[in-house]
C-alpha cells in the first residue's frame, strides 16, 4: 500500500502549540528575588489596571489550555473509535493510496479510474458521516468552537495591553510576562526576542526583590472588582 496523504494531519492536530508553550512559559520565569507579598497586602498594586488586565488574560488563557486538553482527549477518542475519515482508492497507474480529504480524492480522479473513484468517494462520505455523528455525541467540534471563542477573548485583551499603563513594577512585570507567554506559543522560545525578554524579567525581579509567585498571585485578580 502506498503512503497515505497527510493533508488531514494539520486539520486534526489540535492546538498543541498552546500546550507546548505552557511548559516553555513556565520555565521562562527563573527569578530569584525575595518576596514582596507583604507589600501587596496594602492594596496599592491591586489598583494597577495593567495588573488586573493581565489577571483577566491569565484566567482566559488557563481556560483555553483546559479546553485544548479536553479537545485532545476527544480527538484521541474519535481517532480510536471511528478513525480519521479516509478512503482507499486505486489510481490509474495501479497504485493504491489512502486519502484523507475530498480535495485529495478529487485530485486523484481520472476517467480511467472513474468507477473506483466513485466507490472511494462513497466510502469517504460514509466514514465522514460516522465521524460527524460521533463528534455530535461527544462534543469535539463544540469544544473547538469554545477554544476559538476563548482565543478571541485573549486576543482582545492583548490588543488592550499596549494602551493600558502600568502603575506599579508588578504591573510592568505582569505585562512582560503575558507578552512572553503568548509570544512563545507562536515562536520557538529560544529565538529572539524571547530570551531577551526573559532576561529583562529576571533583571527587574532581581533588582526590585520581587518573587515571581507574588506576580502570579497578583494577576489572578479579576478585571473588575468583586462586590464587597
Amino acid at each position: 500500500m502506498a503512503d497515505s496523504d497527510n493533508s488531514m494531519s494539520a486539520f486534526f492536530v489540535t492546538r498543541r502549540r498552546v500546550l507546548a508553550g505552557t511548559t516553555a512559559a513556565a520555565a521562562a520565569w527563573p527569578f530569584h528575588g525575595k518576596t514582596r507579598a507583604a507589600e501587596l497586602t496594602d492594596g496599592s498594586s491591586a489598583a494597577d489596571p495593567a495588573l488586573r488586565l493581565c489577571g483577566n488574560w491569565q484566567k482566559i488563557h488557563d481556560k483555553t489550555l483546559a479546553l485544548c486538553r479536553e479537545q485532545q482527549r476527544l480527538e484521541t477518542l474519535l481517532a480510536r473509535t471511528v478513525g480519521f475519515p479516509c478512503a482507499k482508492v486505486r489510481l490509474a497507474d495501479g497504485t493504491d493510496v489512502t486519502l484523507h480529504s475530498i480535495e485529495s480524492l478529487n485530485d486523484a480522479y481520472s476517467p480511467e479510474n472513474e468507477v473506483e473513484w466513485g466507490r472511494a468517494l462513497a466510502d469517504f462520505a460514509a466514514h465522514q458521516a460516522r465521524w460527524d455523528a460521533a463528534d455530535a455525541e461527544i462534543g469535539y467540534s463544540r469544544t473547538d468552537e469554545l477554544i476559538r471563542q476563548s482565543e478571541t477573548a485573549e486576543s482582545a485583551l492583548l490588543d488592550d495591553l499596549p494602551q493600558t499603563a502600568a502603575t506599579s513594577i508588578e504591573g510592568i512585570l505582569a505585562k512582560l510576562k503575558v507578552i512572553l507567554r503568548d509570544g512563545e506559543h507562536w515562536e520557538h522560545p529560544g529565538d529572539f526576542p524571547w530570551p531577551h525578554i526573559r532576561s529583562v524579567l529576571d533583571d527587574l525581579a532581581a533588582t526590585t526583590n520581587i518573587d515571581p509567585a507574588t506576580i502570579a498571585r497578583s494577576i489572578g485578580q479579576p478585571l473588575v472588582d468583586s462586590p464587597s
